[in-house]
């Protein structure tokens, strides 16, 4: 630092924060995440406040919205300034709001995404803004507006010895399909971001009377408690498939695997195109991610190429009888495909069967559109917020795939979900119960 000032970081950040601390080091992106009153925003606050002190640069925070800045993430570095003892040093300025380091001049700037113009258009005039404090990311709606962001701050190179760091902090929203969650609140994380995860048990810091009340919470609703103080994305707090293992799918049983299901879940422009392959281990009721197909604008004759250069075509892919055409066409370039046999509950019925197996093991480096899926799904709800025995009909496409592949090994009983390959004559693909669907 430029003054005097000696402080020693380990009396005043919370050991559940050493960790991500020198994370803010080494990685890009850091983020911060977990229940109420984990001290994430806290650590966040403190580390910027003395990146600035050490080296030349500037950072930024934003929020949402602008208004709610100035009560929130401003009070919050003004409070660290404060924890580190060094208020003689910085300069409060409030139009526009900002925080200035006297010895050096750099400064944290504040900005609100409900005015994205003055962010992307946003420059300091002596230091490089090299931090990025983004709080309450939740409430972003996708991770394009934040990426907007982001790369509005990133665009130029910095000189030697300095690097971008991009701070994300916010509480994990209930539903598990949220796009925080899914980028950040699952095992498969790119490998440039670092991700901590937090609560109230980890700060030292936290109120008995807080304690207190988090406990009356827990002892009343537990279900409420794992989301608000412990940080979990409940969704509908019954996890639809439990039976699911991720680890490596090595050559030597790729090899071993021939007892095939193929599946096609047709799709084109926002809707997602899905083709998944897997083995069924009948005996121990097991199945095994083996390859996918997966993205917006594949055409069919984009479909097809793919699948033959896998050399699948001869293996029969189950695809879903909404498309008839589609079916016909995939036909027409040389591959074995037949519709599914939709019915009263077939949905419900083929969920159930996957989540009644033993295991199904996921290999995310091999099916990483197949993880990310079955992982996050989550139990639709109805306007009182009871759990339907259905899964939520969005981020699903794999799973439906997945379904339609292996209808022929569930639906026993009653034959629902029974498939008869000697309707498809001549029909072009069309079947004879369409006016059932």
């Amino acid at each position: 630092m430029t003054t005097s000032t000696k402080i020693k970081l380990s009396e005043i950040i919370s050991p559940a924060f050493y960790e991500p601390w020198r994370a803010l080091d080494k990685y890009t992106t850091v983020v911060l995440k977990g229940g109420r009153a984990s001290g994430k925003s806290t650590t966040a606050a403190l580390w910027i406040v003395t990146e600035l002190m050490r080296n030349g640069v500037d950072a930024l925070v934003v929020r949402k919205v602008g208004a709610t800045l100035r009560d929130s993430v401003y009070a919050q570095l003004k409070s660290a300034i404060k924890i580190l003892g060094v208020e003689a040093h910085w300069e409060e300025r409030v139009s526009p709001l900002s925080l200035k380091y006297v010895p050096t001049g750099t400064r944290i700037l504040f900005r609100g995404a409900d005015d994205a113009i003055k962010i992307k258009s946003i420059k300091s005039a002596d230091n490089p803004i090299a931090i990025l404090w983004i709080e309450e990311l939740a409430e972003f709606r996708s991770a394009d507006e934040v990426g907007v962001i982001v790369n509005s701050v990133i665009r130029a190179e910095l000189d030697a010895g300095l690097k971008y760091s991009i701070i994300f902090t916010y509480n994990p929203p209930k539903r598990k399909q949220n796009w925080v969650n899914a980028l950040y609140g699952t095992q498969f994380i790119n490998k440039n971001v670092f991700v901590h995860h937090s609560s109230y048990l980890d700060n030292p810091y936290t109120s008995k009377a807080f304690i207190e009340e988090a406990e009356n919470v827990r002892a009343r609703n537990e279900h409420v408690y794992n989301w608000t103080y412990m940080g979990q994305p409940i969704g509908g707090g019954v996890v639809p498939f439990n039976n699911l293992t991720f680890r490596k799918i090595t050559d030597e049983e790729m090899a071993q695997f021939d007892n095939i299901r193929q599946g096609m879940d047709f799709g084109y422009a926002a809707d997602p195109y899905a083709f998944v392959r897997w083995h069924y281990d009948r005996t121990r009721r097991k199945l095994y991610a083996l390859d996918e197909h997966y993205g917006v604008k594949i055409s069919n004759a984009e479909a097809a190429d793919w699948i033959k250069a896998r050399g699948y075509e001869t293996e029969t892919t189950i695809a879903d009888s909404a498309e008839p055409k589609s079916i016909a066409d995939l036909k027409s370039r040389g591959i074995s495909i037949v519709g599914a046999k939709k019915g009263p509950g077939s949905v419900e019925t083929g969920e159930k069967w996957l989540d009644e197996l033993e295991e199904i093991v996921i290999d995310y480096e091999r099916t990483p559109h197949i993880a990310a899926e079955f992982e996050a799904i989550d139990y639709q709800v109805d306007k009182d917020g009871n759990i339907r025995n259905k899964l939520m009909d969005v981020d699903n496409h794999t799973i439906d795939a997945t379904r339609y592949g292996c209808e022929n090994d569930m639906g026993q009983g009653d034959g629902s979900m029974k498939i008869d390959n000697s309707i498809y004559t001549s029909f072009g693909g069309r079947r004879r119960e369409d006016s059932l669907w």
